[in-house]
């Protein structure tokens, strides 16, 4: 921008700000601050000595060329030396703050780095802004201003605490063990965790984060466990289950054909069948393609934890080049079955084979499993009885392999839980399967078993309801804590070492304070055990390869963990109701070019009987057959069936029907403080997308955005235009957009009523690319920016050396550390600055604020994909999903030698017709 137009445009915002009461009476504050604006010019210090930490803060002004968007960039720090200043946070200069806020400025322009430290004596230390400026720490005795002081240290600390905690990006590990240790250390408040978007106000972790034992949830446990929460006898009987109602299902006039593998399921069973041999190597081969995660194929992911390797290293089963050929020849049908989803802590899970020849696919599997006794020199092979069967086990110690293997006829399994193996044996007997579970058979009358999907998948009630067991539920919430402690204890050795006490000893570390009285004590009487090796559970085996919950027995419980249990339950049914079985299915149609396909994608959960969906389905409409007929010219089409005025708020106000096209246009974003917005005011008309609603003005008429009833755009003080014809209302950021789009809008009868459409085309070489890239890029890099800041946390934080920093990072996540972008995490250094770290590929315009996407980026999702057409159907008994995806081939496994040219259509094998009716 020119000098004279940057003038010009800070005296209009000048002017701006005159015209506000309140603004002129900030701006009066400041001015009478102009003694201490103008002291800022250098570093302030204010330090008190204490114990056990004495306390300081330094005051300086930030380098107007850094690109320092706020105070949490990890740049503004300070250190020293011996490495006596511990656990900085920055925050901005209030009076400042609220002048840069009223003039538009971008950054804050004074800093306060606040700081705990070691010891009385003063110290130098270098101050970083982000160059580095000398300062001398002169630690004053002053009880009252050291309590003054050390208040907003700790509210700096967890402010920042706070803003990590909402990011799902960034698990702030090392901030909420210091936040939690130095809470009870110093006998301050820990702030409750604030509410994350999309949570409806709940600030805590959800039951789905308890559930699963997500890393929300790992966090609260860790919080907990620093905290020193009692334990207690385990002198308590289980308490009662929650209620689990049986689900009404539809009858069927005529019977439901399911495949004979059903037959060998156990109803409780998640399931995630292949139907052949071929369609599991292909879904085998699409997953390494994408690293083992195929979210990778929309955006990148930052922490590879290999669930998949693990558990083919647990079961001892891995695949050849000649097993791919020769698979196919001996093998009828493959599923991946399993009594929990928690396959990265160690799942019971495994893989059940249909075979065409017994023998040989008996005699391969047993030779793959024998290759584990080579590999791991402390594994064995025993025969264990289980429902009266011998069975094969080779295992390790530590469960770094713990393969199962029995043969039932022509089904064979290998699994990781001897309790799947006793219900896998009865299953087989025809007790609780699921070829007899209602909920499968009413999911199997909506999805044929006779249409060949090359994957379905399966999740049943009976699965969840075993998971919300108190037995299963106690047992889960005991290996988290198993799991965490042993990463509290890493960490306490590190928090230990930083404040320059030489301890390594658990009980050290407890008479020391920095774990607390009671920790590792567990009702189960297992323990954390360490040896050359590392960390393991005594019952439970190494973190990661734990025994499957479903194989520990729970007894007797302590009267904390009923109580906890009660709560869960009494928040599951309050939150969730009940769990309908759930279902997704996946088929494959060649099309156009070689190696080009559709994917048929179908997602089911019906009956919804006692399920409670939440308040977002609460705006839906009754299923409507007409909708807006698509406009030449579109690329994207969405449109949505409301009953309610505004999204999550108000009663029904009469059904109507939203709509947004976009078509392709080419736009340059506006960046704020390194955030993408849209284009600035006077470019947005070049954002062609419109949005509508017919046949009432609904949400744009809540808006205030109706300023005409006519055909001509009406625009308003935000740059929005607005017109009507008939029923139908219409707005756009350009005019012109809806002279063109307004006179061409009709509506048009669908096949099936639904209460959602969606559409696009093919958006990669549109102008619409650079946006959705830019978008991308902005989402990958900060993908990327969360393990630079854990990497970094662990340096400022915790003094880890550099060389180790990486390292360490891995054993906490318990994954390696991938940047999205595909470069490699290195310590960057600016002359004058402190280190940091960043990714290789990230330029240094955009190394710790986002400015602007590189030309080359491409968001992997826009290299495959080449349109969706898709519905959406909500009533009383289902919610069904259905889209029909084209994938480009670059995107697909390479043909292999096991492959043959896709069918139009494939029948499974041996499908057989059960009666659909429940088994006692």
């Amino acid at each position: 921008m020119p000098p004279t137009a940057a003038v010009q445009l800070h005296l209009t915002r000048f002017q701006r700000v005159l015209r506000s009461p309140g603004a002129i009476l900030a701006v009066l504050i400041v001015a009478a601050c102009g003694p201490i604006a103008t002291r800022a010019a250098a570093a302030t210090v204010e330090a008190y000595a204490g114990a056990p930490f004495g306390v300081g803060r330094v005051t300086l002004p930030i380098e107007r060329a850094a690109g320092i968007a706020s105070a949490s960039d990890e740049r503004l720090t300070i250190a020293d030396a011996d490495g006596r200043v511990l656990y900085p946070a920055a925050k901005d200069a209030p009076v400042r703050r609220i002048l840069r806020n009223l003039l538009e400025i971008e950054g804050p322009r004074n800093v306060t780095i606040y700081f705990l430290f070691r010891e009385s004596e003063p110290l130098t230390a270098t101050v970083y802004a982000p160059r580095g400026a000398p300062v001398t720490i002169s630690p004053q005795q002053n009880p009252a201003g050291h309590a003054r002081l050390l208040d907003e240290w700790w509210d700096s600390y967890t402010t920042r605490w706070q803003q990590l905690d909402q990011d799902p990006q960034f698990p702030p590990v090392v901030e909420n063990f210091i936040a939690a240790s130095l809470a009870r250390r110093l006998g301050k408040p820990l702030p409750e965790p604030k509410a994350r978007l999309l949570s409806f106000g709940s600030k805590g972790p959800s039951v789905w984060d308890e559930l699963l034992a997500n890393e929300r949830w790992q966090l609260a446990v860790d919080r907990q466990l620093i905290a020193g929460a009692s334990g207690g006898a385990a002198d308590q009987p289980l308490p009662a289950p929650m209620p689990w109602y049986e689900l009404d299902f539809p009858e069927t006039a005529e019977p439901v054909a399911v495949e004979s593998m059903a037959l060998h399921v156990p109803a409780e069973c998640f399931y995630l069948r292949f139907g052949t041999f071929k369609n599991y190597l292909w879904f085998r081969d699409l997953s390494d393609v994408w690293q083992n995660d195929l979210g990778n194929m929309i955006l990148r992911r930052s922490i590879r934890r290999s669930a998949a390797d693990r558990l083919e290293q647990q079961l001892a089963l891995h695949e050849t080049a000649l097993s791919k050929i020769l698979g196919p020849q001996v093998i009828a049908d493959v599923a991946i079955i399993g009594l929990d989803p928690q396959l990265a802590g160690g799942g019971a899970a495994g893989m059940l084979f249909q075979a065409k020849n017994s023998f040989l696919l008996d005699k391969n599997l047993t030779s793959q499993r024998r290759e584990a006794l080579d590999a791991f020199s402390d594994a064995t092979e025993t025969t264990v009885k289980i429902a009266g069967t011998d069975v094969s086990l080779i295992a390790t110690p530590g469960g770094e392999v713990r393969s199962y293997y029995v043969k039932d006829g022509d089904y064979l399994l290998a699994t990781t839980s001897r309790r799947l193996v006793q219900r896998f044996l009865e299953a087989g007997q025809g007790t609780g399967t699921l070829a007899a579970s209602p909920g499968f058979l009413h999911v199997r009358s909506q999805i044929a078993a006779e249409r060949g999907d090359a994957v379905f998948a399966y999740a049943p009630p009976e699965m969840f309801r075993e998971m919300t067991s108190p037995a299963t539920w106690i047992e889960n919430q005991r290996r988290v804590r198993s799991l965490r402690e042993a990463k509290l204890l890493q960490l306490a050795r590190l928090q230990a070492a930083v404040e320059g006490v030489a301890i390594t000893d658990r009980g050290d570390l407890i008479d020391a304070g920095y774990l607390p009285t009671g920790f590792g004590e567990r009702p189960d009487g297992s323990e954390l055990v360490e040896d050359a090796n590392g960390v393991a559970d005594s019952m439970r085996g190494t973190p990661g390869y734990y025994v499957p919950a479903t194989d520990i027995e729970t007894g007797a419980v302590t009267a904390e963990e009923a109580a906890a249990y009660r709560s869960f339950a009494d928040r599951f049914r309050q939150e969730c109701g009940q769990l309908p079985p759930l279902a997704a299915a996946v088929s494959r149609e060649p099309r156009g070019a070689e190696g080009d396909e559709t994917s048929h994608v179908e997602l089911l959960a019906t009956p919804l009987d006692r399920v409670k969906l939440g308040k977002a389905v609460d705006i839906i409409g009754e299923p409507s057959n007409r909708r807006m007929a698509q406009l030449p010219g579109d690329l994207i089409n969405v449109e949505v069936v409301v009953d309610s005025l505004l999204p999550f708020a108000g009663p029904p106000s009469g059904q109507y029907q939203m709509f947004l096209g976009a078509r392709d246009f080419s736009a340059d974003l506006e960046v704020v403080q390194g955030k993408l917005g849209l284009p600035s005011l006077q470019n947005r008309q070049a954002v062609k997308i419109y949005w509508g609603s017919w046949p009432k003005p609904g949400l744009l008429g809540a808006l205030g955005e109706l300023a005409a009833a006519g055909p001509e755009p009406q625009g308003d003080a935000r740059g929005n235009f607005v017109a009507r014809r008939d029923d139908v209302y219409l707005g756009s950021f350009s005019p012109a957009l809806i002279r063109e789009v307004l006179p061409e809008l009709t509506t048009e009868q669908v096949d099936e009523p639904a209460q959602a459409w969606f559409h696009a085309q093919q958006l990669a070489g549109t102008g619409l690319e650079s946006v959705l890239n830019s978008f991308g890029y902005s989402r990958t890099r900060d993908t990327s920016a969360a393990n630079s800041r854990l990497l970094n946390a662990l340096m400022t934080q915790l003094h880890i050396p550099a060389q180790e920093c990486q390292a360490t990072a891995e054993q906490l996540m318990d994954g390696e550390l991938i940047c999205p972008l595909g470069g490699e995490y290195e310590l960057t250094t600016t002359p004058g600055a402190s280190p940091a770290w960043s990714s290789t590929v990230i330029a240094p315009a955009n190394q710790f604020l986002f400015t602007k996407a590189p030309e080359d980026y491409q968001l992997p999702l826009l290299t495959w994909f080449e349109g969706v057409e898709g519905d959406a159907l909500i009533n009383d008994d289902m919610i069904r999903i259905r889209a029909a995806v084209d994938i480009d081939a670059s995107a697909l496994p390479k043909r292999a030698a096991w492959e043959m040219p896709l069918p139009a259509a494939g029948v499974n094998p041996k499908a057989e017709v059960i009666e659909a009716v429940p088994v006692e």
